[in-house]
């Protein structure tokens, strides 16, 4: 497959119908996650810690993947609560593994999985000071639901941050991200094109009653957050 030919198809949306039914797959997912994770989730890591503020207590992820920014966060937070929301068994089963190993490692940290619909979040209303996600709107089955369920969930004085890829971000971003994504490169497309736009995104916004949130590009990501965000550097 060429370049020329991975960046095809990115004018429309084209949903992931079941992604992650594969258990052996989640695996080599994961892995591959664990490889790139300096590179993948250093900024939206550093964008979190840097919206911290004393006397916050409960950070939760939606749609948590395989765990591991949650896990890292969590790590660098051990006097905060981090609880995860995942609705796919498969990636449940992974993060568990990886929560396992990380107990066993001793890492600092107090984390919680869970397997909920992300449109229905397990938590109280103005419950959370941070609510996170990262690399799942594309996948979420109900997304203007989880939308409000993560409006709901956030404290008045917290912050919602949702970052995913942009399906139309500039070639030369998704060709660099291309280099290192190597053999996962067909996989990775179809998520992107599974990603919504900006223009998209402020269309789900609208939806959910969140016209005061901000949906902005920032290289290949998309960050959507309830209020404005200070830039973190690369």
């Amino acid at each position: 497959m060429t370049t020329d030919t991975r960046l095809l198809n990115l004018t429309d949306r084209v949903p992931q119908p079941s992604p992650h039914d594969d258990i052996d797959k989640v695996r080599f997912y994961d892995l591959g996650m664990r490889r790139s994770a300096l590179m993948a989730y250093k900024r939206p890591s550093d964008r979190i810690l840097a919206n911290v503020r004393d006397g916050m207590t409960d950070l939760v992820e939606v749609g948590f993947n395989t765990g591991l920014l949650s896990l890292h966060v969590a790590g660098k937070l051990p006097d905060l609560a981090v609880s995860g929301v995942e609705e796919n068994q498969n990636l449940v089963d992974v993060a568990e593994d990886n929560l396992t190993l990380a107990v066993w490692a001793n890492t600092a940290g107090d984390v919680e999985f869970e397997m909920a619909k992300l449109h229905r979040l397990p938590f109280p209303d103005d419950s959370a000071d941070i609510v996170f996600s990262f690399s799942s709107l594309h996948r979420w089955r109900r997304p203007v639901e989880t939308l409000r369920e993560c409006a709901r969930i956030c404290k008045p004085d917290g912050v919602v941050i949702i970052e995913d890829m942009n399906r139309h971000a500039e070639e030369g971003h998704i060709t660099f991200i291309l280099q290192f994504v190597k053999e996962g490169g067909d996989e990775f497309m179809r998520s992107l094109q599974a990603a919504y736009t900006r223009e998209e995104a402020a269309e789900l916004l609208r939806e959910a009653g969140l016209t005061d949130w901000q949906a902005v590009e920032e290289d290949l990501g998309l960050v959507i957050s309830s209020r404005p965000l200070e830039p973190v550097s690369t």
